[in-house]
């Protein structure tokens, strides 16, 4: 194990939906620098969501040189990098690295077909979203982009390669490719039968062990000193479980950047037959599982809203209009499903709806019903995974919305569960440094690592009044889909909704 010193810093690289975070971290967990640089996201057509990766390589030079530049001498030196990054994200690369089409982000729903083949052709059950049938899209309408690909790399993947020239994978972001943990090896079955090669896949690493060091020109291009080692890091949901310390059975982690991803842990498998929630096994801890929900369009909800309702608005603005409507929004729910949604429903044709509108509401009920209506989609999920048995005390929250108290009173509210928030809500670029901290022999394990690297800033406590009175809210909010499913499939399950005249549907 490495000596300790007060000098030696740690940068976490988090490659969100709407930007790059580069956050340098002391060995107590504290940030030292930080920068945000931010990007778009690309919607060519309602169920399609793509980026450009030179957009995120351009986003890591520029907030990485800024946080080198903050850190002096007498703040520390940086030892270890490691990068979480959003998933599942598909993009195919040449042999030298280079794209050849934009990135398939996880917002993506593009491949239902493929998805529907693979559930009823092999039994495998993926959603849109995920990255075998995305796979299994570009070859069959991007054909020569499926026959150039060297490899399909996520997020993370694609940084680290930039880094340090090397090709790897994490064991966590490999997952959503069916990585067999027990046997260290890519599902060769599956992927043979989607005539997918598993030379295309990348060599697989557990996330922490180091895939290389900074290159010489990585290092001139973002400040960083050459040879500076770079630990595997993963998904941006699993890291900001650890970067929020929720490793032990009753805390659940729940980050809300442009999505909300819910992560309960629990000592055995968690099965849902219905397969609205999935539960894996954490490969990094010892009889250790993970079942996890996760909602496409939470906080991009909130951001839709703002730029297309209030674009001065600041997010503190529109938390100060919510409070003057009353809890409940006087009968108003909001579905955040713009974009389809994924846990527990799993429906890509589901839509955003403002549901109960009259002449009494105003903009402050808009606003409210959309905070309300992303927390009974918390509910949602952590209700049906504790129906399956696993147990949740309070919720760890992080992620950009967690600076709001007033959101999580409300989820505290709908919830009935103490909201617990970390003093550093990035959560995900704490907990790539808390990774690196164990590449680099800083750090002995991953919970000693979090509990000394990992604070907490407050607690909310739900108001039992309040717990009582959304429950009718959250019934007409689970109701409100019940009723509209069947018309989401019919007017958009195949652009129906873009019939002008002519049309035959009945």
């Amino acid at each position: 194990m490495k000596i300790m010193t007060p000098s030696t810093c740690l940068l976490g690289i988090d490659i969100g939906t709407e930007g790059c975070k580069a956050i340098v971290f002391n060995l107590s967990g504290e940030s030292v620098a930080r920068s945000y640089q931010q990007y778009s996201v690309t919607i060519p057509q309602p169920t399609w969501a793509e980026q450009n990766p030179q957009h995120w390589w351009k986003a890591v030079r520029k907030s990485v040189a800024d946080v080198v530049k903050q850190t002096s001498k007498k703040q520390g030196e940086i030892s270890c990098v490691s990068v979480s990054g959003q998933s599942p994200v598909l993009l195919p690369v040449d042999k030298h690295g280079n794209a050849l089409m934009n990135a398939l982000i996880w917002m993506d729903r593009r491949a239902i077909e493929q998805s529907e083949m693979m559930a009823q052709t092999i039994g495998v059950a993926d959603d849109p979203s995920m990255n075998l049938p995305k796979a299994a899209w570009v070859k069959e309408n991007r054909p020569q982009v499926f026959q150039k690909a060297y490899k399909f790399v996520q997020t993370s993947d694609f940084i680290e390669f930039k880094l340090t020239g090397n090709f790897v994978t994490d064991w966590l972001n490999a997952g959503t490719f069916h990585f067999d943990y027990h046997r260290h090896e890519w599902p060769t079955d599956l992927l043979n039968r989607l005539k997918i090669p598993v030379e295309k896949l990348p060599n697989v690493l557990r996330s922490s062990e180091i895939v290389g060091t900074v290159t010489d020109a990585a290092a001139r291009e973002t400040g960083l000193k050459k040879g500076t080692p770079v630990a595997a890091g993963g998904i941006d949901a699993y890291l900001a479980m650890i970067g929020a310390n929720a490793l032990t059975i009753g805390s659940t982690c729940e980050i809300t950047g442009s999505s909300t991803c819910l992560m309960v842990p629990s000592r055995h498998e968690i099965h849902d037959p219905e397969k609205r929630v999935h539960c894996e096994k954490f490969p990094m801890l010892p009889n250790f599982w993970i079942t996890w929900g996760t909602m496409s369009t939470t906080g991009a909800s909130l951001r839709w809203f703002r730029d297309n309702i209030e674009p001065k608005a600041s997010y503190q603005d529109l938390d100060s209009e919510a409070e003057e409507a009353p809890p409940g929004s006087d009968g108003l729910i909001f579905l955040p499903y713009m974009m389809g949604e994924r846990s527990p429903i799993w429906d890509a044709y589901a839509r955003g709806v403002f549901l109960g509108l009259s002449l009494k509401h105003s903009r402050n009920h808009l606003t409210r019903a959309l905070l309300e209506g992303c927390a009974f989609g918390i509910r949602h999920n952590l209700e049906t995974i504790e129906k399956l048995g696993a147990h949740v005390n309070e919720i760890r929250s992080c992620g950009g919305a967690a600076k709001s108290k007033f959101f999580g009173q409300i989820k505290a509210d709908v919830t009935g569960k103490t909201v617990v928030i970390p003093r550093e809500i990035e959560a995900s670029a704490l907990g790539a440094a808390i990774l690196a901290s164990i590449g680099v022999g800083l750090q002995p394990n991953l919970r000693k690592a979090a509990q000394e690297m990992v604070h907490t800033e407050c607690r909310i406590n739900p108001q039992k009044d309040l717990f009582e009175k959304y429950d009718l809210s959250f019934r007409m909010y689970k109701d409100a889909y019940l009723h509209l499913k069947k018309y989401f499939k019919r007017y958009y399950s195949s652009g129906t909704h873009l019939r002008t005249r002519g049309s035959n549907e009945k």
